[in-house]
């Protein structure tokens, strides 16, 4: 029996796969009377010669006349398809399951189907069975056949692959393999009846939309003639991967709650030491792209963005005036003007190598970000929600806790673990809900860290530094924190055993914890015992000075360590850090830093202390320069005039801050830096890009953990005569 093709659309269509299902045996199939209940179908496919795995045949990509683009099961053993069938005849306890479609190389019968598991779908002693079915297997949510329905999942991650070895050199036209196992195909057959027919005939479609991307190279009249890709995105108004149902009969979607509107085609590949890195595109470069689609009738519009290790995108929105699901779209790009493309600052940390050490990352962070809706305006460093933060880039979030009278969804008990202002007030939720909890606030970014964050990670530095708290309320608030942690821990939310060799990749979709020690309150020291946090030294003169704080995870550090010299780090995590948040005017009287130089000062010392002990094979020291902080006491007190604002201390440091180029280390990282304003103020803007774009200067590169050499990434073996797929 010879492959069975129809054709969708001229150019547009893919071949469908037409699989035999027999029944158990000639002599039950040539009886009138149904099969026994129990019995189980045996199950046959039947493609033709020269099968590889569920591929377009490249012999028809090169074909300008083609009508379609072949794709045939895979006959390598190690990469044999599986697909899913459902009978909602068959019986109960046996009506679906997942089978091997068992193709070889030059094989002219049908090939066999092996059911995967001990049972395969059964008969139920009835004379009709209608069959739903999809590839591949694994896309498919186990036990999700209903009525007429499936339940799969399309990957809102898709991985391109290849064999070529990145360099620094451009490319010319270089070509993906795309991710199959997103090519979602389908067949139904309805009214089988088996004492009559010999086979079933199940006809495979394409179910998934596809999209053919062709990246062109840049223009050619800019100073920067280069740009690496790390990554394309697709974009939609409607939900075009995550979990899904599928009605086969009335062609109907319902979509679960992890339905994502994007998709994201990573293009890191690796280099000669197995880093991985974006494509290098130049002029007359051509990158070659493929993303499948949920079929979403929905869809209306969609757009296609093109994004560098810089996280700079050019983005395209598609004519959809043609476009019908299930069909193959072909998107050819512009010429990328490098002077044109706009800094996205929500999905920077994705195109960064997922082998990376933590200690290498440029982090920028908000200074006291829950201070938002403080009364006092002096104090309300900043204006935006966590969300809308997170959004602008910000990767750190500083905040107090205290104790409170509510419960939340981590805590339990009627006593939470609360996100304070820098006055220990509790933080009322914009929404009147409640007030934050500390449970709130991890469930809240683990969320953000989701669709296209899902590759992303971000710390959540706490301190207890709440004035006028007393022994009792810390001991409350202490055995309430190793509750909340222990409970996020079994939740997923909290990043755990973390060590100097920590990687991207090792935490990515979880928070990280930092918490500042109280050095008065040494019992913390015993209620935080084995929890899932950093745990560094808080002392006053950190205030004022660089302070050298040893930063072990899941231990506390010893009750006398740190201190204003370097000899106090130590060989595991530390960080290097000042905590001025009240910059002040000299001459009041009042204790603390200047303002304006000594915070410039104090931020410069930082850094350098950082960068002199740096070290890029030990990964053991971070650091936390402090930008930010509530406003300045003026010289003089006036009514409303009183103190510099939090945005004029930002405009003022933030500025001296990025025109100081020659006390930033280029070579070096510069850890976590910490921005009042974050989103209203201009140059907190520009500052947090600068720390973004830092961790793709092409004079440092970030340290990562050994990788493999070179290889591919998926399976590139093509059809029988050794041919490249695409």
């Amino acid at each position: 029996m010879n492959m069975n093709k129809r054709f969708l659309i001229p150019a547009l269509a893919w071949s469908l796969l037409a699989l035999s299902f027999a029944g158990c045996t000639d002599d039950n199939m040539s009886g009138s009377d149904p099969l026994p209940e129990g019995t189980e179908f045996d199950f046959g496919t039947t493609v033709e010669s020269n099968r590889t795995r569920t591929y377009y045949d490249p012999a028809d990509v090169a074909n300008p006349d083609a009508t379609s683009w072949k794709i045939f099961w895979n006959y390598e053993s190690s990469l044999y398809d599986h697909i899913y069938i459902y009978s909602p005849q068959a019986l109960a306890s046996a009506n679906q399951a997942s089978y091997t479609v068992q193709a070889t190389k030059d094989m002219v019968e049908p090939a066999p189907v092996a059911k995967d598991g001990d049972v395969g779908v059964q008969t139920n002693g009835v004379s009709n069975y209608d069959f739903y079915a999809m590839y591949p297997a694994k896309a498919v949510k186990s036990g999700s056949g209903k009525d007429t329905s499936l339940s799969a999942t399309m990957p809102d991650r898709q991985t391109a692959s290849t064999t070529e070895v990145m360099t620094d050199e451009a490319v010319g036209e270089f070509q993906t393999t795309a991710d199959m196992d997103c090519a979602l195909m389908i067949a139904k057959k309805t009214g089988y009846n088996p004492a009559t027919e010999k086979t079933v005939n199940l006809e495979f479609e394409p179910f998934a939309s596809m999209v053919d991307i062709t990246v062109n190279g840049t223009t050619g009249n800019n100073t920067q003639s280069k740009v690496r890709i790390t990554s394309v995105i697709i974009e939609a108004n409607a939900p075009i991967a995550g979990s899904f149902t599928y009605d086969y009969k009335n062609d109907k979607f319902v979509f679960d709650a992890d339905a994502s509107n994007s998709i994201t085609v990573d293009t890191k590949f690796a280099d000669a030491s197995g880093d991985k890195v974006g494509v290098m595109m130049g002029d007359g470069s051509l990158l070659k792209v493929r993303a499948f689609m949920i079929p979403n009738p929905d869809v209306t519009s969609l757009k296609v963005k093109v994004v560098t290790a810089e996280s700079k995108t050019m983005t395209k929105n598609l004519n959809m005036n043609s476009f019908k699901p299930k069909q193959i779209h072909f998107v050819k790009l512009p010429k990328i003007n490098v002077k044109d493309l706009k800094f996205d600052y929500t999905i920077w940390l994705s195109q960064l190598d997922p082998n990376i050490y933590l200690s290498e990352i440029s982090l920028p962070g908000s200074a006291l970000s829950f201070n938002y809706l403080m009364s006092d305006t002096y104090k309300k460093t900043q204006t935006m929600e966590l969300k809308d933060q997170f959004n602008a880039g910000v990767r750190v979030f500083q905040c107090h806790v205290n104790t409170i009278d509510q419960t939340s969804s981590i805590d339990g008990g009627s006593t939470s673990v609360g996100i304070a202002d820098s006055d220990g007030n509790s933080v009322l939720k914009s929404d009147n809900s409640g007030y934050w909890t500390l449970g709130d606030v991890l469930i809240a970014l683990q969320k953000e860290m989701s669709g296209t964050h899902k590759d992303e990670f971000c710390v959540l530095a706490i301190s207890d530094w709440i004035s006028g708290i007393t022994t009792a309320q810390l001991s409350t608030l202490y055995s309430r924190l190793k509750v909340v942690l222990d409970k996020a821990g079994e939740m997923g939310l909290i990043a755990t055993g973390i060590n100097p060799n920590t990687t991207i990749g090792d935490v990515k979709g979880k928070v990280i914890i930092k918490v500042q020690l109280n050095g008065e309150y040494t019992d913390a020291w015993n209620q935080l015992s084995k929890a899932n946090v950093w745990m560094n030294i808080f002392n006053e003169v950190a205030e004022e000075n660089v302070y050298y704080s040893p930063m072990p995870y899941g231990a506390q550090p010893n009750k006398n360590a740190g201190g204003t010299s370097a000899s106090a780090l130590t060989e595991n995590m530390n960080i290097i850090y000042s905590d001025c948040a009240n910059p002040i005017k000299k001459s009041k009287g009042l204790s603390g830093l200047e303002w304006r130089s000594g915070i410039q000062d104090n931020a410069t010392a930082v850094l350098a202390a950082y960068s002199d002990n740096y070290e890029s094979t030990k990964h053991n020291n971070f650091s936390m320069t402090y930008l930010g902080g509530c406003g300045a006491i003026r010289e003089h007190f006036v009514t409303d005039d009183e103190y510099y604002y939090p945005s004029q201390v930002a405009s003022t440091l933030n500025n001296l801050w990025l025109h100081n180029n020659n006390n930033k280390p280029a070579a070096k990282p510069w850890g976590w830096v910490m921005f009042n304003c974050v989103g209203t103020e201009a140059t907190t803007t520009q500052g947090i890009q600068a720390v973004i774009e830092h961790n793709a200067d092409p004079e440092f590169k970030l340290a990562r953990r050994s990788a493999a050499k070179a290889k591919p990434s998926g399976d590139t073996k093509g059809i029988a005569n050794g041919g490249t797929v695409f």
